[in-house]
């Protein structure tokens, strides 16, 4: 009987400690459980299903008598995609650890820093005293992330844009606080890379517009409302015409004409920029085709067709050309395409090699509005650059603005010197192209010669 007795004491201490083992083992699993719902992998911050918890009991303070104010940043890594496509995801990440360190540091121990996925971030400072705090934060965070990062053997230099919403007005929904934070950081995005935006009322305002005039156009590609025109292209010594720049119109069921001014921009943020450049790539060489078989010259007219960054930054644009060109029977010399600077500052090295494949196939390559940004001499010189595109913004006045003469004048001999071609645009009375042609320039066009032209009226001119 004793024996039993032990031997059943013994099970029930095993059982004892079974049991006590499995509560651990369950709080600990309770314990990961929660760190992984309210944590981000990746950098260990706090996550949105945190954020907004947060959020709640803010606002759940904000509600009593006493004044209680609180603000969130929402903050975006300038230019992170270009690092992550030349250095790769692995040293992405590290630079987002890093990121969210320094973010940590400029913070009080009551703030939460949050990863909101990718290379968004968001901040709850809760309280602030005075709307200047968030803007203090804002600068404090700049300036600390301005420092170089080291990632491997590389140093990385990183810039954010920031959007800051105050809790007063109260939103709705404690969660429209981080909404308003970013629309505030993507109007500090359009103005230039390191700025911070603080919201008001009008900025929601202007995204609503925006939204629908994405939407319009999203719909305007299917319903095929776009269109192209033509503006001819002259040889300044005899006035003889030698090409077209196609120009992509939107003539809406909805709203009536909308400037390229205003939906380009839109295009190019959205990506839409992408099935509409195809389609005009495709549409302008189909055209120029057309007039090459209806009216053959003796010297073929060129076509210029914009390109925008968001095109190149694909990779397929060497691609692209080669189809169309297949496509329409265009003869890849009668291709010209136009580039801007920002393109050849931002992404030198890919821009370049794909340059040299599209030179390699005997297109033209041009650079439009050349003087109006910040390319170095080196890079263009040493890049594939045929001709060069004065902005009209040097052109206007020309003749009775001797500064202007004298910048002209500098483009046109850079120009020659590097065997290149250079255009004018914007060219609207006798003065300036008298001026243009004194200073030797190859190429004009604008309202002096012709406004862009529909496809019937270009061919007018052509007969």
């Amino acid at each position: 009987a004793l024996t039993q007795l032990l031997r059943l004491g013994s099970e029930i201490l095993h059982l004892r400690r079974q049991v006590h083992a499995d509560l651990v083992d369950r709080k600990s699993t309770e314990a990961r459980l929660l760190v992984e719902t309210f944590h981000d992998a990746l950098t260990s911050l706090p996550n949105t299903a945190m954020l907004r918890e947060r959020l709640q009991r803010a606002a759940a303070c904000a509600a009593r008598p006493d004044a209680y104010a609180y603000a969130v940043l929402f903050i975006d890594l300038d230019g992170f995609k270009n690092i992550n496509d030349s250095l790769g995801h692995v040293e992405g990440d590290h630079l987002l650890v890093g990121v969210a360190e320094r973010l940590r540091n400029c913070v009080r121990p009551q703030d939460l820093v949050a990863r909101l996925g990718g290379d968004k971030f968001a901040i709850l400072l809760d309280p602030v005293a005075a709307p200047s705090d968030a803007s203090h934060t804002a600068e404090r965070i700049q300036r600390a992330l301005a420092l170089p990062f080291y990632v491997g053997e590389q140093e990385l230099c990183a810039s954010v844009s920031i959007g800051i919403a105050h809790s007063t007005p109260a939103p709705a929904d404690p969660y429209d606080l981080v909404r308003n934070a970013d629309t505030a950081m993507f109007h500090a995005k359009r103005r230039k890379h390191g700025f911070y935006e603080v919201f008001d009322a009008s900025m929601r305002t202007r995204a609503v517009a925006r939204l629908g005039l994405e939407n319009s156009l999203r719909r305007a590609i299917g319903r095929q409302e776009l269109r192209l025109e033509y503006q001819p292209v002259v040889r300044i010594s005899d006035r003889q015409l030698v090409g077209f720049e196609a120009l992509v119109r939107w003539h809406s069921g909805e709203r009536g004409l909308i400037s390229p001014s205003d939906f380009i921009p839109l295009a190019e943020e959205t990506g839409l920029i992408l099935p509409i450049g195809r389609w005009v790539l495709r549409e302008a060489c189909a055209q120029t085709q057309r007039w090459h078989q209806l009216h053959p010259r003796s010297e073929p007219l060129f076509i210029s067709v914009n390109v925008s960054v968001r095109q190149f930054s694909q990779g397929d644009i060497v691609e692209q050309v080669a189809a169309v060109l297949a496509e329409t029977g265009l003869a890849p010399t009668q291709l010209k395409l136009e580039v801007t600077e920002s393109l050849l500052i931002d992404n030198v090295q890919s821009t370049a090699v794909l340059l040299r494949r599209l030179e390699a196939m005997q297109i033209r390559l041009c650079m439009d509005d050349f003087g109006t940004g910040y390319s170095s001499l080196s890079t263009l010189y040493q890049l594939p650059i045929h001709t060069l595109k004065i902005d009209r913004s040097f052109v206007t006045g020309l003749g009775a603005d001797n500064q202007h003469a004298k910048v002209v004048e500098t483009i046109i001999l850079l120009a020659h010197n590097l065997q290149m071609s250079v255009i004018a645009e914007g060219i609207e009375t006798e003065l300036e192209w008298q001026s243009l042609a004194a200073l030797g320039c190859d190429f004009g066009q604008g309202y002096l010669i012709a406004r862009p032209l529909v496809p019937a009226a270009a061919e007018a001119m052509l007969r």
